[in-house]
């Protein structure tokens, strides 16, 4: 593959500096402090029998500094340098900084912040804003563009086209992590004014929306022991803006509260969405009930997605026994869909899961996972055809065993893990196209002196997946099974690490046989205080028993690494 040589730069943004209460500088003290790293590598990639999957000679530069002030004030600039592919159109650039001092917070530049899991989740935004918990007193405010527009052109018509969208969210609560309630809203609009036409093909889905969201969330310590979550929010989400106004004479106390400070228009929804959990935990045992409705087509523009139109049920027990060395968790829930009761059918969930770990001794431990997904559909509006019925169950079982001998300078750990999974359908109408089983063995040793910096690892796996029987074909078992054997080694004074590692994997499928090889090595070599060198080499060798398919892929880097 022809490629031609980019320097682009990846990446440079403040990423999130604290700053913490410290002591005021003495007269001695450095007023700045400056320290970083900086990196650069250099490679080479051949392949043959595939087309490259990256370019012959990759190299790059990366670094960063971290410039500290009096007063406990860190400020962390990073920047990478490389070369890319044709594919790369612009470098990717985020400014951002969140500088904090003692109670107060300040967002500048491109961000991402949480008020609660329904209003501001964690979407980018280019902006500003505050938060300042002085106290027992919690506030916060934001304020950006949440969208850059986006237009389409001739040369580029696959592109979707987007509005712009600005927005801004405040919060107001009382109390401490972990024991606190904050009212938060949340206030966005696209200007549908930002680009100047969209293709017909999107009109109905590319259009300027408006949203305003009012939540509530809160996590209290009701008595000892006992916590109480909630997070409750109600979205009044104007798919189009340019719809017509319309009245709130009659609507309910909700809807003409949103009136207020939103314009109801025909494309306007008004939905609600709540998580509530209570609790208990002590010392031996613990118990938390949770509780979770989503109305259909909820949302918020300070999240980017989640799952709507689902209500759910859950109980999550937690229990220690003989002095902790058995422990015992597990889970049950229930969830449903079409809420609004206008689908064709009904899907029912039930969720379980049990989870043991055993440690009677230093030497031996067992843990067990289990967890089974049911899944079920009822008639809505329309009755379900038997054929078509979804009615699925889904078991997955895991047993990790292990045992450790441990001497003075030597480490050993023997482990066993083995996995079983299988989809089963109780429709008998589709279970020969759907149902199907896996259990995977690993079968593991790892060996370590700790004076030498010798060690080994090795590991026997075995795969084997029954799939549906295709049409025509009598043998849908599949496996892949090998061994992987690993070394490490330091020399002088461990200032030379070395490792190797190697697989070999076999896999049956269809009456073909096909191998997987790779093989890596690796080495870093601290050549001051403050420089090291690293080498990494890989080769890869994949025959799948089809005639042309095999190929071969080698690569290698070569890295030096400075810190100041």
């Amino acid at each position: 593959m022809r490629s031609s040589l980019l320097l682009v730069l990846c990446g440079f943004w403040l990423s999130s500096p604290t700053w913490a209460q410290t002591d005021p500088p003495t007269p001695k003290s450095v007023p700045v402090k400056v320290s970083g790293g900086l990196n650069a590598y250099a490679g080479f990639y051949t392949a043959s029998g595939i087309a490259a999957r990256n370019q012959s000679s990759p190299f790059g530069l990366s670094g960063s500094v971290t410039v500290a002030l009096p007063g406990g004030i860190s400020l962390p600039f990073s920047a990478v340098l490389g070369n890319q592919g044709n594919s790369f159109r612009q470098p990717f650039n985020q400014f951002g900084v969140s500088p904090t001092y003692k109670w107060a917070t300040v967002h500048a530049g491109y961000r991402n912040v949480s008020f609660s899991p329904f209003t501001l989740a964690g979407h980018t935004f280019l902006g500003g804003g505050v938060e300042l918990n002085p106290g027992k007193l919690r506030l916060g405010a934001v304020y950006g563009r949440f969208n850059k527009a986006i237009s389409t052109n001739l040369a580029e018509p696959d592109i979707i086209p987007a509005y712009q969208r600005t927005g801004y969210a405040v919060k107001v609560g009382y109390g401490k992590p972990g024991n606190y309630v904050d009212l938060i809203m949340l206030r966005a609009k696209d200007d549908s004014a930002s680009i100047v036409s969209v293709p017909q093909s999107v009109t109905q889905t590319v259009v300027p929306a408006e949203n305003l969201v009012v939540g509530l969330t809160t996590r209290l310590l009701i008595v000892k022991h006992i916590t109480v979550e909630l997070d409750a929010a109600v979205s009044a989400f104007t798919r189009d803006v340019r719809a017509s106004i319309v009245s709130g004479e009659g609507s309910s106390p909700i809807t003409r509260f949103f009136g207020q400070l939103l314009t109801p228009r025909l494309s306007t929804q008004v939905t609600q969405a709540t998580q509530a959990a209570i609790g208990y935990r002590g010392q031996q045992a613990g118990i938390k009930l949770q509780y979770k409705r989503i109305d259909p087509n909820f949302q918020t523009m300070g999240a980017y997605y989640f799952q709507s139109d689902i209500e759910s049920y859950a109980i999550a027990p937690n229990l220690n026994l003989l002095e902790g060395k058995l422990r015992l968790s597990g889970s049950y829930g229930i969830q449903y869909d079409n809420l609004a009761q206008n689908k064709s059918a009904r899907t029912g969930r039930t969720i379980g899961s049990l989870v043991v770990s055993y440690n009677p001794e230093t030497k031996f431990g067992l843990d067990v996972q289990l967890s089974n997904y049911g899944i079920s559909q009822q008639a809505g509006i329309r009755p379900i055809i038997d054929t078509v019925r979804l009615a699925q169950n889904s078991l997955s079982a895991t047993v990790n065993t292990r045992y450790t001998l441990q001497k003075e300078d030597v480490l050993q750990v023997f482990t066993l893990t083995t996995t079983y999974q299988k989809l089963s359908d109780l429709n008998a109408n589709t279970a020969s196209q759907t149902e199907n089983n896996n259990v995977n063995l690993n079968l593991g040793y790892f060996y370590q002196q700790t004076t030498t910096g010798w060690g080994f690892n090795g590991m026997l796996s075995y795969t084997q997946t029954q799939l549906p029987i295709a049409v025509g074909d009598s043998n849908r078992t599949v496996r892949f099974y090998g061994p992987t054997i690993g070394a490490t080694q330091a020399f002088f004074d461990k200032k030379l690490t070395t490792s190797a590692s190697g697989s070999y994997l076999i896999n049956q499928q269809s009456g073909l046989l096909g191998k997987v090889l790779t093989i890596s090595a690796n080495a870093g070599y601290q050549l001051a205080k403050r420089q090291n060198l690293s080498l990494a080499i890989n080769y890869l060798n994949s025959n799948t028993g089809i005639q042309g398919q095999t190929f071969n892929e080698l690569r290698g880097n070569l890295g030096y690494g400075i810190s100041f």
